[in-house]
């Protein structure tokens, strides 16, 4: 009985956590990242970058973040190549409350082209963030060299060279760029050197986050067990 008390507890704490999480109406995401040359990682809504999560200029180390997104937000990575021989970028996405994970060449990502390169916005200054949203309204409009948000173009995956292979990310993981010519190959995998910095994103539904209501019916139901256990364990 004592162990039933102990499993009841822990079950209990759980759906508690559980339901913390999808009161606040966020997910719990890690995400393992790196960009050829650099990047930046932000999340918000469809027109204003609200968070900067953290930036990294060294490709070669792979940089793990962990933060809570808000349902329907989207996540952005701005980008910046160094404008000669390859360019990249590379990652990996984990829903920490369904363990799901989606990688960078996802069909959902979209990227959109700038024309701009040294203003990129790689910190939480205001300056970054009056950059960022004033590309991400001028891309919305359709706007700029891309003219919006277009599909990404997925190069080799994660091990083939000039890179090889990064540490901390599946090899299902696949580099990926921004195609002006939009034809969707890539025939060198090496990226394109043209329109940046790019900006990439990716909206994380609510249907990512399990229902209230399944939560709450699998709770009840793993109790209901429980105590049925316990009462045949008496007898």
């Amino acid at each position: 009985m004592k162990l039933f008390k102990n499993s009841l507890n822990g079950l209990l704490a759980g759906v508690a956590l559980l339901g913390a999480s999808l009161q606040a109406n966020a997910i719990p995401f890690s995400v393992d990242i790196t960009v050829d040359n650099s990047y930046a990682l932000y999340y918000g809504t469809q027109t204003t970058a609200t968070n900067f999560v953290g930036a990294d200029g060294t490709w070669p180390t792979v940089e793990h973040y962990t933060f809570d997104l808000p349902t329907n937000n989207y996540i952005y990575v701005v980008t910046k190549s160094d404008l000669s021989v390859a360019q990249g970028f590379l990652a990996q996405f984990t829903n920490l409350l369904t363990n799901e994970r989606f990688y960078s060449n996802d069909p959902q990502w979209q990227v959109t082209a700038t024309g701009r390169y040294n203003s990129a916005p790689y910190d939480a200054s205001l300056a970054s963030f009056l950059e960022l949203n004033t590309q991400l309204g001028v891309a919305n409009a359709g706007n700029n060299p891309s003219h919006g948000w277009v599909a990404t173009t997925a190069g080799a995956a994660n091990g083939a060279a000039p890179w090889g292979t990064l540490a901390g990310i599946d090899s299902a993981a696949h580099w990926s760029w921004y195609d002006s010519t939009h034809t969707g190959v890539d025939p060198t995998n090496y990226g394109y050197n043209h329109d940046e910095y790019l900006i990439f994103r990716i909206n994380v539904g609510a249907s990512s986050v399990p229902e209230p209501s399944s939560i709450i019916l699998l709770a009840l139901g793993l109790i209901g067990l429980g105590f049925a256990r316990a009462r045949k364990l008496k007898a």
